[in-house]
Formats: C-alpha cells, structure tokens, sequence
C-alpha cells in the first residue's frame, strides 16, 4: 500500500501531465509545432512510468504488461472487438473514397510522415513505436491512470478528442470533419478495449494493425 504522502504525489503528477498533454496537444493543433507534438509523447510516456516507479507497480496490475498479454487477449470480449476494429478500418477507407475521392487520402497523407511500401520493415518499425507509445500515453496513462481519479466515460470520451485533436491537420472542413471522426471513434473503441483488459498492448493490437491494413490499402483504392 502507498501511503498518503505517495498517493497525493501520484494525483499530482496524474493531474499534471493530463494537463501538460491538453495544452501540448492544444497548442500543436492550432499551430503545428514539431516541439508540442513532442511535448504530447514526452508528458504521457514519462508520467506513465515516473506513476509506475513510484506505485512499484506490479505486473498484474501494470497498464503495460507482456507476462499478462495472452491471458489479457482471452478476456471475454476482447477478440471479437479486434476483430470488429479490424473490420471497421478498411469499411472507413472505402466510405471515405466514395464520399471524398482521392482528396480525402491527400489529407490524411498530407498530416502523417512515414516510409513509404517499398520500405516495409521500415515502415513497421515506425509504426510499431508510434503505435505503442501512443497507446501508453493515451490508454495506459490518460485513461488508466486517469481511472483512479475520473470516471470511465468521460475520461473515454475526454482522451478520444485528445486523441484526435492531436492529428489535427487543416483542410477541407468536411474531410477533416469526417477523419476527425473517424479516429474519434477508434479512440473511444481503443478506451474500451483497454478498459477490458487493463493492458495497452491488447489495444496497441488494433491500432498498429488498422494502420497497416490502411497503409496497404492505399494504392488499392486511391492509385
């Protein structure tokens, strides 16, 4: 059990880096700045695990947990909402083309930075950390953590606009409406997903595989 000067010390820095990812991501929304979306991973990663050190967080009950990760992925429910995301990721990109055509593509390659098919272990390296370190900041740490301190759904529904504000790129209002909205709802399914099993790297599952369904997808339906 941590005591109360621990606990207080855990609030505090759950608050604060809640606090520093709102306004990092606020900040980079409005103006892009490379330094802010850097503050956004700094502030989730680090408080996660400074939280973890200090909680001497063990295993069963870490937001990060290999040993737990097959007896986490045969949780009740859990395969059957992989599965339906893994689903829902391409049903996204063919309404996206028959609503926008090849405009809404251009926008959502116009906001991301990654290499390219021809260099696929590139690619799935990149997408792996980027994938994985945004479910710690956004699932193990603002929700997870956030759990000890807020109720489930608003902190859901609070990290799924963080989330989504924080690939947040100008356009076209409809198609950045629409992919907006799009990455709202895997936000929230990403919450429940973690929700059900406490650990990020059943949601990180989803995540970096919905990313590249989409990146196989493109030259299929947009080249």
């Amino acid at each position: 059990m941590l005591d109360a000067s621990k606990k207080d010390n855990v609030k505090t820095i759950t608050l604060i880096g809640m606090a520093a990812m709102i306004i990092a991501v606020a900040v980079k929304a409005a103006t892009s700045s490379v330094i802010a979306a850097a503050l956004v991973h700094i502030a989730g990663l680090a408080c996660f695990f400074i939280i973890e050190g200090i909680e001497k967080t063990p295993d069963s009950e870490s937001g990060l947990s290999f040993k737990r990760f097959f007896s986490d992925l045969k949780k009740p429910g859990v395969i059957p909402l992989i599965l339906f995301m893994l689903v829902l990721s391409p049903a996204e990109m063919l309404l996206s083309r028959a609503v926008f055509g090849r405009a809404f593509i251009d926008h959502v390659l116009g906001r991301i930075n990654v290499p390219g098919l021809d260099q696929l272990p590139l690619l799935l390296f990149t997408q792996t950390v980027s994938a994985l370190g945004e479910e710690i900041e956004f699932r193990a740490f603002f929700v997870g953590k956030g759990m000890k301190h807020f109720p489930f759904w608003p902190l859901a529904v609070a990290g799924a606009v963080l989330f989504a504000a924080a690939h947040f790129v100008t356009g076209a209002a409809g198609i950045v409406a629409w992919d907006m909205g799009g990455i709202l709802i895997d936000a929230i399914l990403f919450a429940i997903l973690y929700r059900k099993t406490g650990n990020c790297l059943i949601s990180f599952i989803p995540h970096f595989l919905s990313n590249m369904i989409g990146f196989f997808l493109v030259p299929i339906l947009f080249g």
